[in-house]
């Protein structure tokens, strides 16, 4: 019943990568990094080789069995760098990120000290137990998980980083931001947490079930296909400029971020550029010959501001003045400015009218 089921569910995830193959293949644009996310999907079939042996009961290619686990690690760190480019303008490239993948594949080397008569038995059921003696069986599988969990949480530490700092380099972020990649990866964290304690149970014997090493491979399997198919869809995002490690630390002086911001003042009136759908901070600074990081720590130190409410408080100046000294409708204004909420924008004029009568 139990080796039914893993059938089914192999049968099915093959019919998801297929499909998300021909996704890949058939966006001929639009996807970035689309070479490392090729790579990924090359990966996907080859990690999840013992299944298939299994799942074919081909015991005459046993002498292959336990040397697939590495791909899982190197689907991942190729999804790291598709992803990247997505959250960063100026990716920098890890070679410290292909750790993982060789300290695995030299541990998983280790399997090939296995007799063969050991492994076409392990294709039916898996050995539990007796790690001193059997450790090569364990080893690769436990740092797959382990390497499968510390990429998956760099990537959703860089997406999460990416929405914290999203409206200090663009204006317009509703459709900018990818929750729905954040809570994938997410996912696939747990997943590989989850993995990692099912091998350990099993190499200490405190989980004796036959098919530990299936659960292991459908789990992050499954939870990789996920990953690949969600990064088939194109996403808009605006790759951050900022120097993030220069932002937290938060120092500059105030002559220089006076000077910055009079010169972002000037540029923001004289080429109207809060006028502008989806205005980005690198693109603004292009146009005003400013450090994005230098007008974000400005913005910031100064008036406690992001590059987003700089931005708007022109565009809602604009709007005060089009809907005061014409007929235009406010919702019409609303859309044109990029303000979703024609309540947000009435109740600013309303606010400033007041001021005005005040004064």
């Amino acid at each position: 019943m139990t080796s039914a089921i893993f059938s089914y569910i192999l049968y099915a995830s093959i019919g998801i990568y297929a499909f998300g193959l021909a996704r890949l293949i058939l966006q001929k644009a639009g996807l970035r990094n689309k070479r490392w996310l090729s790579a990924a999907f090359i990966c996907w079939p080859l990690f999840m080789l013992d299944e298939w042996l299994r799942l074919a009961s081909a015991t005459e290619f046993a002498f292959v069995y336990g040397l697939s686990d590495v791909f899982a690690v190197i689907a991942i760190t190729c999804c790291y760098r598709a992803i990247k480019p997505m959250l960063l303008a100026y990716p920098s490239s890890r070679k410290r990120l292909w750790w993982p993948v060789v300290i695995t594949a030299v541990f998983q080397s280790t399997v090939l000290l296995i007799p063969i008569e050991d492994k076409q038995q392990w294709l039916s059921a898996s050995p539990t137990g007796q790690p001193l003696l059997l450790w090569p069986a364990y080893i690769a599988s436990l740092l797959t998980g382990f390497s499968v969990l510390l990429i998956g949480i760099l990537i959703t530490e860089h997406i999460q980083m990416y929405h914290r700092h999203l409206p200090e380099q663009a204006v317009d972020i509703k459709n900018l931001k990818m929750p729905k990649l954040a809570g994938v990866m997410g996912s696939l964290v747990g997943v590989a947490f989850m993995s990692i304690l099912l091998v350990t149970a099993a190499t200490f014997g405190f989980f004796p079930v036959p098919f530990w090493e299936s659960f292991h491979h459908l789990m992050i399997g499954t939870a990789l296909l996920v990953v690949l198919f969600s990064l088939t869809f194109i996403r808009r995002t605006s790759p951050s400029p900022l120097d993030y490690e220069r932002l937290d630390e938060g120092k500059a002086s105030p002559y220089e971020n006076s000077s910055v911001i009079s010169k972002a003042e000037r540029y923001t009136i004289g080429s109207k550029a809060y006028k502008k759908r989806f205005l980005t901070l690198d693109e603004f600074c292009k146009g005003a010959d400013i450090d994005p990081t230098s007008l974000a720590l400005a913005l910031q130190l100064t008036d406690r501001k992001n590059f987003r409410r700089f931005i708007f408080h022109y565009r809602l100046e604009y709007a005060k003045n089009v809907l005061l000294r014409s007929d235009a409708k406010l919702e019409a204004v609303a859309k044109r400015i990029g303000v979703n909420s024609e309540k947000f924008l009435s109740d600013y004029l309303v606010k400033h009218l007041d001021t005005t009568t005040l004064k």
